[in-house]
């Protein structure tokens, strides 16, 4: 049977990143210029394109154009590493930017998970985190405002975590997360700087200090294309 033309051009970019000839972070000849080259429709290349980034050797930059893409970057779902730190170890810049800092009352799902009442005042924060510049994650965070009487947005540009640990003295002891695949809608897409619709790995977490009580209930999309998560169980 013959290959169709979109995974010809598919196999020839991932044979040229490879060997190579095209390296992490190189950016990639437009869907016009390939069209010239494989003498293939727009839609063919188009197809092709999408294929290499939904498989993660590619990923977009609006505005800017298609470029070969990074290590991913990977989450172990066991052990309890903030963002930050996950940066630190793979070697990448690591920025963030708070895009709200507000307070607001708690509905029933924000108080069941945090242990309060409907009602009972909570930060809610809503911030880009950023690997190597390129904005990886969007988090929507619910702090109870009893424990965090004194929270500055300026503490939410860097580690919540370190902040907590290092400066308030509350030790973290663990968390329940749960995961799912999602298409991107209107509003995260444009704040992770992705296609409408593109895969995302949307997370929930509820995170606990030794005390027994939890500290923040997030709300968190990852880049499916930057990142992968890794469960190691054992029987």
């Amino acid at each position: 049977m013959k290959t169709p033309v979109y995974q010809v051009i598919e196999n020839d970019i991932k044979n040229k990143i490879q060997k190579g000839e095209l390296k992490r972070g190189d950016m990639i000849y437009s869907e016009n210029e390939l069209k010239d080259m494989y003498f293939v429709s727009r839609m063919t290349v188009r197809q092709a394109l999408n294929n290499l980034v939904n498989e993660g050797y590619l990923y977009r930059h609006k505005g800017k154009g298609t470029f070969v893409n990074h290590i991913k970057i990977e989450k172990k779902m066991q052990g309890l590493i903030g963002f930050t730190e996950e940066m630190r170890r793979m070697k990448k810049r690591v920025s963030s930017k708070i895009i709200t800092f507000d307070k607001l009352k708690a509905d029933d799902e924000i108080a069941s998970n945090l242990f309060l009442k409907p009602g009972d005042d909570v930060y809610s924060i809503e911030r880009i985190r950023y690997g190597d510049d390129i904005p990886v994650l969007f988090e929507h965070l619910f702090i109870p405002v009893a424990v965090f009487k004194d929270m500055d947005p300026h503490i939410m540009e860097s580690s919540f975590y370190e902040y907590i640990e290092n400066q308030l003295k509350i030790k973290i002891s663990h968390c329940t997360q749960t995961l799912e695949a999602k298409g991107s809608n209107a509003m995260v897409s444009e704040i992770l700087d992705i296609p409408k619709s593109s895969p995302v790995l949307f997370m929930t977490r509820v995170t606990y200090s030794d005390r027994g009580f939890p500290f923040e209930f997030v709300k968190a999309y990852y880049r499916a294309d930057q990142y992968r998560f890794i469960h190691q169980t054992f029987r």
